[in-house]
């Protein structure tokens, strides 16, 4: 369970340790990093480091995006301290990414280092908590009185604050305080009066160390800022005030008689590009709408599967509809369920392909489409790599994300159409099953059956089931990522046999999130003599199974 950790105390500023972090995709009107005795200007392109404070004026708005890949939108009148960061993409155990929020607020969605469930790795200060988090999508504001006035007799958001004659009126100041609101994931808030869980949707209120979390029943009208400077970047006219943001039903005169939906935040998707004089630029990137699966062995030997979330720049094919042959990709680091290329950018190119095919309903709405590079060179951040065995792909036309967070209730899907297994020392499978996969929506997790896959020298066994995620990444995609631990068994004499590890990643492919694109990659503690550990790997199109 992904979930979001608040530990209401006072921490003390650390000290400053310069390293670069990230960059501006956005700065529009009063933004400025102050970094030591120096202050300096912000604007796109904008070098960030670790230890930087950024400080940004009214009607102001900032976008950074770290090296993690995380997106951090900073809103007027903010000042945000970057304590400590760092990533080397290595998963070393070195990653930090520890903030400050002293005043204002921010939205986010986090990176790399979010998703390593780590308090320790991760972590925001506010004045009155400490938020670690499990990867998700969420917004913090702390009022100073600077959150402006009520303006309606009966603030819905507010009306759980204080039901008593103390609550705020009409032009009454908003009480200070920590406010936010989760778009996935849940919240543990702690502090003197014990643990408050709160779900994904949900919306709180921390006043001090020393009062009790309280849950609200709909957004504040200033939580949500739609960032008006990208606006004004278009030339559009910026709306200054968060009041109208709100769009939940709080316009209402009197407390309503139901719950009123709450509301989501605009697509929060960035990305940068550079203009022709080699300068950055920022423009919204077109939303992801292929997802795409690979197994492959690594530069450095191992069995190695992940899948990612793509725009059909990022894929080069050669063909149409279910008969295509991906011949090429390049594609940055992102969000993705078990990301290519180890979380970092991963580029190739093929040389032979085979075993390509394709499967689709019939109405050209899944275009699914897999095949092995059988020669080429796959680029990832441990290596190059000519991909001993080869490389298997799978890729198709992906699921709208809110389409599987809407979903609840179980589903089974079971294999169509894929490729045939094959290993960096053993060939191709003699004869293999590609597993059943569980789906339950409501707790969203994903269970991967028993399969075994044969070769002429050896079989790999995964006799148990094994559970993983249901991940949704909103703007992005959707997919799961599980680990199934078995054997290797040899067909020497003697015979040997050792643990087995086979990582399993899907993607959702279709308008209604009803086929999955997976990709299993697996490696073996059993050595080849002189080389390396003996791997196998392939890809396989699933759909709801029989009866489901």
């Amino acid at each position: 369970m992904r979930s979001l950790i608040i530990l209401l105390v006072l921490l003390p500023a650390p000290g400053l340790a310069l390293a670069q972090a990230g960059r501006f995709l956005l700065a529009v009107g009063d933004v400025v990093v102050a970094r030591g005795q120096d202050e300096i200007r912000a604007a796109t392109g904008t070098e960030v480091q670790s230890g930087d404070t950024i400080r940004v004026g009214p009607a102001s708005n900032a976008q950074i995006r770290l090296t993690d890949e995380s997106i951090v939108g900073l809103r007027p009148g903010t000042l945000f301290r970057l304590d400590e960061f760092a990533y080397s993409g290595q998963g070393d155990g070195n990653e930090r990414s520890l903030f400050t929020l002293l005043k204002g607020g921010f939205r986010t969605v986090t990176g790399a280092i979010g998703r390593l469930h780590s308090r320790e790795r991760y972590a925001v200060r506010t004045p009155t908590a400490t938020i670690g988090i499990r990867g998700t999508h969420y917004t913090v504001v702390h009022c100073d009185n600077d959150c402006g006035t009520l303006n309606r007799v009966s603030l819905a958001a507010l009306d759980s604050i204080a039901q008593s004659d103390a609550a705020p009126g009409v032009g009454q100041s908003i009480p200070n305080g920590t406010y936010g609101g989760v778009t996935d994931g849940r919240i543990e808030v702690v502090n003197q009066t014990g643990e408050h869980e709160f779900a994904a949707n949900t919306f709180f209120y921390v006043a001090n160390a020393n009062t009790a979390p309280q849950n609200l029943i709909a957004p504040p009208t200033f939580l949500y800022d739609r960032l008006e400077g990208q606006s004004r970047s278009r030339g559009n006219r910026g709306n200054e005030s968060s009041e109208t943001m709100a769009r939940s039903g709080l316009n209402a005169e009197s407390r309503p008689s139901e719950v009123p939906p709450p509301p989501q935040p605009s697509t929060f998707i960035v990305t940068e590009q550079k203009s022709s004089s080699g300068q950055p630029t920022v423009i919204a990137a077109a939303a992801p709408t292929l997802g795409i699966v690979g197994a492959w062995t690594s530069a450095i030997g191992g069995g190695g599967n992940g899948g990612a979330f793509v725009t059909d720049a990022m894929l080069t094919r050669a063909g149409t509809g279910t008969s295509q042959t991906l011949t090429a990709f390049n594609i940055p680091g992102g969000a993705s369920p078990a990301p290519l290329g180890n979380g970092t950018a991963v580029s190739g190119t093929a040389g032979i392909v085979t075993d390509a095919g394709g499967k689709d309903p019939g109405d050209g709405s899944i275009n699914a489409n897999w095949g092995v590079w059988l020669t080429g060179s796959i680029t990832e951040n441990v290596g190059t790599t000519s991909f001993p065995g080869g490389a298997h792909y799978l890729f198709g036309n992906l699921t709208p994300p809110d389409v599987i967070a809407s979903k609840t209730g179980t589903l089974v899907m079971g294999p169509i159409g894929g490729t045939t297994p094959t290993s960096n020392m053993l060939g191709n499978a003699t004869s293999f099953t590609y597993p059943a996969i569980g789906l339950n929506f409501t707790t969203r997790q994903a269970t991967v059956d028993q399969f075994t896959w044969t070769f002429n020298s050896g079989q790999f066994i995964f006799a148990s089931p094994a559970t993983g995620p249901i991940i949704v990444v909103p703007g992005q995609g959707a997919g799961i990522s599980v680990t199934s631990t078995g054997t290797y068994s040899s067909n020497a004499t003697p015979a040997v046999s050792g643990p087995a590890t086979a990582g399993i990643s899907g993607v959702f492919l279709g308008p209604t999130g009803d086929h999955l694109g997976v990709a299993i990659g697996m490696q073996s503690t059993v050595v080849v003599p002189g080389t390396v550990p003996i791997t196998a790997q392939g890809v396989q199109l699933y759909s709801r199974a029989a009866g489901f």
